[in-house]
């Protein structure tokens, strides 16, 4: 205690009157997670060279616990870089919890002081920080000159004179522990909509969600979740928690949004009737290649949509009335993300064509054993001509030929197929895609 009341009497002696000059005592800020140590510099600014300084400067002792107090940058390069020569710290202090720091640069011999200069570091003060201090709140760091038994002023020596200068206080921020970065959960691929989620470090007010640097959310301190646009190209999503208005530093990943490669498209449509029914109209047969994966096919007829398949549907069938012009059919492929992949386009005609009864080849109104006869008589004897050509067709090939009599024969004895319709009553050829017609078939209206 001796030495420090040799300090004080040095420090406010004055060969003439105290001096009060624009100079200042400063304690600095910092930001330290609870539980570990951190460290507050002391800067000056002084008008004039200054051989001594002392201070005083009390803490929350439920938050801060002193450790040291250690030369400054230019206090230590003092002396030759031996630092000053007096340099007494005192942690536990009368009138505390404190910590008090005096300093004279040099005792004798050629005076080496602080010269004058701004924002010059002349001690830092470390402290440990309490495991129980919560994250997101600061605590002073005042100057004072209350601490010591005399008290300690905040005080410069210039010359020999004591100078008293302002001061200004200082403080310890408890950092907010950031949380995790985020990783990526499920992506949807046409909206580039993600989910993430991430681990909290601490509680939080809330979590504030950036991406590409932008604030996009800000969600409650408990979430752990969220959903959050992709960008285009690879750029960050970070979060980061808020407490008391402090904010932590941030957890990071790197993500972009994958890119939408379209399905091939439909191909090779074939459209046909498969019926032709007197007084009502045609059914019609579509069908086509699907190689790849679409969420629905859609077909279109006469500019109407007809029906919505499944993406993975390769025919459709329905009814179309007759008409002496050609109706427009359209086959349209959709992909997962809503959009046209392509359309592929036929037409079909369906026009009432006249009534008949394939096999029944001589008209009579019966299947029999004289319809062989009467197609073998066209063909090889010229005894006949078919009224209707069509009903001769048997086989219905498209032509007139052996083949037909004998497919009836198999018919009729050999219990071989039927003939194609219509059979066995009268209606309207649904291939009527050959050359053969039936200008009169007095059986059928």
């Amino acid at each position: 205690m001796k030495v420090l009341n040799f300090l004080a009497v040095f420090a406010l002696m004055g060969l003439t009157s105290a001096i009060q000059a624009q100079d200042s005592l400063n304690i600095g800020q910092s930001i330290s997670a609870a539980g570990s140590n951190t460290s507050v510099s002391i800067t000056i600014d002084n008008s004039a060279a200054v051989l001594g300084f002392s201070y005083g400067a009390t803490h929350d002792a439920n938050v801060l616990t002193p450790i040291e107090i250690t030369q400054g940058t230019v206090t230590s390069q003092l002396n030759g870089g031996t630092g000053a020569e007096y340099f007494f710290q005192e942690l536990a202090p009368v009138n505390g919890p404190g910590v008090i720091l005096a300093c004279i640069t040099t005792f004798g011999g050629a005076l080496d002081s602080i010269p004058a200069g701004t924002n010059q570091e002349v001690a830092v003060m470390t402290y440990a920080v309490s495991g129980a201090a919560a994250p997101g709140t600061t605590t002073a760091i005042n100057p004072v000159t209350t601490l010591g038994n005399p008290p300690t002023n905040i005080v410069f020596t210039v010359g020999g004179v004591s100078v008293f200068p302002a001061s200004s206080a200082g403080s310890v921020s408890i950092s907010v522990p950031p949380p995790s970065p985020p990783t990526l959960g499920a992506v949807d691929i046409c909206t580039c909509l993600a989910d993430i989620s991430w681990t909290n470090g601490t509680t939080y007010d809330s979590v504030e969600i950036r991406v590409a640097g932008v604030l996009v959310q800000t969600v409650a301190g408990s979430a752990t979740s969220s959903t959050v646009t992709l960008p285009v190209s690879a750029d960050t999503i970070c979060v980061r928690g808020v407490v008391n208005g402090t904010t932590s530093s941030e957890g990071c990943t790197i993500e972009s949004c994958p890119v939408f490669t379209p399905p091939p498209p439909l191909k090779n449509l074939a459209c046909g009737l498969t019926s032709n029914v007197p007084g009502s109209g045609c059914e019609y047969l579509l069908s086509w290649s699907a190689p790849g994966t679409y969420s629905a096919i859609n077909v279109f007829a006469g500019g109407v949509l007809q029906v919505t398949l499944p993406g993975t549907a390769t025919s459709a069938t329905g009814s179309m009335p007759f008409s002496p012009t050609e109706l427009d059919f359209v086959v349209e492929a959709i992909d997962i993300c809503g959009g046209t992949v392509n359309q592929l386009n036929c037409s079909l005609l369906c026009e009432e064509g006249p009534t008949f009864v394939r096999g029944d080849c001589n008209a009579d109104g019966s299947n029999n054993i004289a319809d062989v006869v009467a197609a073998l008589g066209f063909l090889f004897g010229g005894t006949f001509t078919p009224l209707c050509a069509d009903s001769c067709d048997l086989n219905d090939d498209g032509g007139l030929d052996i083949s037909d009599p004998v497919f009836l024969l198999s018919n009729l004895f050999s219990s071989g197929s039927n003939p194609a319709a219509p059979y066995p009553n009268c209606g309207l050829d649904g291939t009527d895609t050959d050359a053969l017609d039936c200008a009169n078939f007095p059986v059928c209206p």
